[in-house]
């Protein structure tokens, strides 16, 4: 369709009272006239006259996306809930295709040039030994890393990613604000945010023609694959890994997002380890060697031999490998040096030393206090800058001068005279506004602009074009920051022709990279971490549904008492909840007048209560903790069921009825079904589906068996027939066969034939030895090749298997009661040992060996 017409009255009615055009700072959207700038006309136009419904309706459908994809940002100590939503305002930030030119010129000369000084301070220092640096800049940096200095780095590259926080002052002119060269962050969220929004605003995405992204991130892969230390050999790409802090760590789900747009494997720090001055990957089959490592992980945190010792993050001896040269980090320990304020006051002199040029993009004037002339000028000046850490590792807010009251201004000098290498000072800079679409209106807000660049094959640097805008929170605040509740926008670089926006064309294969279609993974080698994940993840989930069916049983029997055997049944079903551990045992009985309060206070404990420790609430959680973890290895669908059985499962504001919360159980069970159909129908049947479906059949198997040790199955024979056909009725509809009961047997319910068809039948997927059989061909399915001691590593797990195989297959099994027992109370024993089994074979690796 054709942009809409803009009419300025829309938008403009209210100027003055919204700040726009105040001329105070530079407004992205309008001059100082209150007119559209010119790259903006397109843009508004396309979205019609500014409808507070209408965009009230496009900002809950980004909304819903970011939800639906699971984008979060982690937040240490939020009341709130550790995950909070990913804030993304649906109005871009434009910039014009000349004006992105200078400002990429810009930033290329920059990185150029911090990866230049990187490569002389941890080579010749030949920029402190001769003036050109003050030595006391460097040796007061807790970021310099003296147990990497002299370790040469391939092609002289520290920064293969490297991002820069920029902001335009009054007079449109952009600067730096600061550098970010350790693990830089934020452009998983840029992409997330251009595919939201790209969904949301179709037809202004294509009148405005943006560029692209895809191709910097082909780029960015093409340099990770070049930079191995070993050439691909036939059949073979080098292996590059994301080391990840793990999903604690605040940017997550960006580690789990790039990794799968970049096709690479996410790792942690356990999964590694170092053998022989080599790193290795901990796989199924076996430890298979690392070439690259994209770090994530601050170098505070990446070895503990040499660096904090008191790190579980990182991997002993990875130093040492980085040493002998036989894998590479991206970026290189030790290039968050760069990140120092304290040197940037030096680096016109250094750009036109090293590059001889001079610094095409400047960076806010800063003094650092660690110089006696610049302390003394922060001191006589502090009224009009901004205080900061001078260092990375010092963390505090920034602290603005001019709102500081006298006491205030004499305590901060003292702080500074005590410890002035700890502190830079800035000129105060007016950041310019965006707007952003709030309370039914636009309005603005101040913004920084990230910019990410990453090392090209060829040795140069190319710019994403585009980047990740965030933010503040209010039109008169300064500190712009996720943590504190910041925004973000997707950025927008207008191509001047629609023939220059790149397409997203096919990543051309490398000179070394193997194309043929029989160059394949092996399948078994899945990272250790992960496939123990997935397994717990089969069984949190078969736990989870195990506890509801038996809530949702016993709920419809108490709300509902004319369902044939309804009071008869509840009974059992109690049982079962006090022998699981879901209610007390002092609750597990009916008044005259049916449940008690303390009764139905229990259950309601028992569906959603997270301290409650075998609760349904409870197992959701771990479910959810647990594929957060390996959120990687799982779909986008399967991850939307994860969270959708986690929201229908939070405890309600208020007390829900019975009926209610029947419902909700009923709910629930439908979108567990669901996690069960993608697993069994989505998933490619490799080393990880086997692993997450031999949890779910060992956590069934054990449920089966509690249920009929629950019940006492081995002494039904001695209660009377109407409580007999009332608990075994209750453990068909727990196992799901009543339908195949009634087909099957046209007869009352019986002892013998309930028994055949829960344990003993193998074409009941719900039956015990259904499970066995499953087991057994996971088992055997998986690999056995170096990860044990030399014997099978699945050994004594298929002894067990076969055992319990050959227990129910025996023809006393079921008949006799002391057999029953005996068999259930053998099964009961044993087959958690299955479990163990397996962690020693696949998941310890404590005496594996390389393949």
């Amino acid at each position: 369709m054709p942009p809409v017409p803009f009419t300025q009255g829309s938008l403009f009615g209210e100027a003055d009272a919204i700040g726009y055009g105040s001329g105070q700072v530079y407004d992205e959207m309008v001059n100082g006239q209150g007119r559209l700038r010119p790259h903006w006309q397109t843009f508004m136009s396309t979205l019609g006259p500014l409808d507070a419904d209408q965009m009230a309706q496009r900002w809950e459908e980004a909304r819903r996306l970011l939800h639906q994809n699971g984008v979060t940002y982690n937040i240490y100590g939020d009341p709130n809930g550790m995950e909070r939503p990913w804030p993304l305002d649906m109005m871009p930030l434009l910039l014009p295709a000349h004006e992105w030119k200078a400002i990429e010129s810009g930033l290329i000369q920059r990185a150029s040039l911090l990866n230049a000084i990187l490569t002389d301070l941890y080579g010749p220092q030949t920029l402190t030994r001769y003036g050109r640096l003050p030595p006391t800049v460097i040796h007061a940096d807790p970021g310099f890393r003296r147990a990497v200095h002299g370790i040469r780095v391939p092609n002289d590259v520290h920064l293969h990613f490297y991002a820069v926080d920029l902001a335009r002052a009054p007079d449109g002119r952009w600067w730096v604000l600061s550098d970010r060269t350790q693990a830089p962050s934020g452009s998983g969220y840029a992409l997330e945010n251009r595919a939201v929004i790209a969904k949301v605003l179709p037809d202004s995405f294509r009148h405005c023609q943006v560029e692209r992204l895809t191709g910097f991130f082909d780029t960015f892969k093409e340099t990770l694959l070049s930079i191995a230390p070993r050439t691909s050999a036939a059949g073979r790409l080098p292996r590059v890994v994301l080391l990840t802090p793990g999903p604690y760590n605040e940017t997550y789900f960006e580690h789990v997002y790039l990794a799968r747009y970049l096709g690479l494997t996410l790792v942690e720090g356990a999964d590694l380890t170092v053998r022989d001055r080599t790193v290795y990957l901990k796989t199924l089959s076996g430890l298979e060697q690392v070439d690259v490592i994209l770090r994530r992980l601050d170098a505070d945190f990446a070895d503990p031999l040499e660096m904090r010792a008191d790190s579980s993050l990182g991997v002993a001896g990875l130093i040492e490998a980085v040493r002998a040269g036989t894998v590479v980090m991206a970026n290189a320990l030790g290039s968050g040096l760069m990140e120092s304020m304290a040197m940037k006051s030096s680096l016109p002199t250094l750009c036109r030393h090293l590059l001889g040029e001079e610094l095409r993009l400047p960076g806010v004037a800063s003094w650092w206090c660690g110089n006696d002339a610049e302390r003394a000028y922060v001191i006589d000046h502090l009224d009009g800058l901004v205080i900061k850490p001078a260092f990375p590792s010092l963390s505090f807010e920034p602290i603005f001068g001019t709102q500081l009251s006298a006491a205030e201004r004499s305590a901060l000098v003292e702080r500074i005279k005590r410890r002035p290498w700890y502190f830079v000072a800035q000129e105060q800079m007016a950041l310019s506004t965006a707007p952003v679409w709030q309370d039914g209106r636009l309005q603005p807000r101040p913004l920084v602009l990230r910019a990410f660049l990453c090392a090209t094959p060829s040795g140069g640097y190319a710019v994403m074009p585009g980047g990740l805008t965030r933010v503040s929170t209010e039109s008169g605040r300064l500190v712009v920051s996720m943590q504190s509740g910041g925004g973000s926008k997707d950025t927008w670089i207008l191509a001047p022709r629609r023939a220059d926006v790149a397409s997203a064309q096919p990543r051309p294969a490398l000179a070394n990279e193997p194309t043929s279609s029989g160059a394949r993974p092996s399948a078994n080698d899945l990272p250790s971490r992960v496939a123990d994940g997935l397994y717990w993840l089969g069984r949190y989930a078969e736990r989870a549904e195990g506890a509801l069916r038996l809530l949702r049983a016993t709920q419809s029997r108490l709300i509902d008492s004319n369902m044939p055997g309804a009071t008869l049944q509840v009974r059992p079903l109690l049982d079962l909840l006090c022998s699981l551990g879901m209610i007390p045992a002092e609750m597990a009985r009916l008044t005259e007048s049916g449940p008690s309060r303390g009764l139905r206070e229990a259950l309601q404990a028992a569906v959603g209560d997270p301290d409650h420790p075998n609760s349904l609430r409870s197992h959701v959680l771990r479910l959810h903790r647990t594929a957060y973890s390996v959120r990687d290895r799982l779909s986008m669908d399967m991850w939307r069921v994860v969270s959708a059985i986690d929201r229908q499962t939070q405890p309600p504001k208020g007390r829900m009825d019975a009926a209610s919360l029947l419902l909700r159980l009923d709910d629930v069970m439908i979108t567990l079904a669901a996690f069960s159909g993608l697993e069994q129908e989505s998933m490619t049947r490799g080393a990880g589906w086997r692993f997450l479906d031999i949890g779910r059949r060992i956590e069934r198997s054990l449920h089966m068996i509690a249920l009929m040790r629950g019940v006492h199955i081995a002494d039904l024979d001695r209660q009377d027939e109407p409580l007999q056909a009332a608990t075994l009725s209750v453990l068909l509809e727990l196992g799901e066969s009543v339908m195949t009961y009634r087909a099957r047997y046209l007869t009352s319910v019986l002892r013998t034939p309930v028994l055949d068809l829960l344990l003993g039948e193998e074409a009941n997927p719900r039956a015990l030895a259904f499970q066995l059989a499953a087991l057994d061909r996971h088992m055997r399915a998986l690999p056995s090749q170096g990860v044990g001691t030399g014997a099978d590593p699945t050994g004594g797990a298929l002894a067990i298997v076969a055992a319990a195989r050959n227990g129910l297959e025996r023809s006393d099994a079921m008949a006799s009661s002391e057999a029953l027992r005996a068999l259930l109370d053998t099964l009961a024993m044993s087959l958690p040992d299955v479990s163990n089994f397996l962690a020693h074979a696949y998941f310890s690796h404590a005496f594996a060996r390389s393949a």
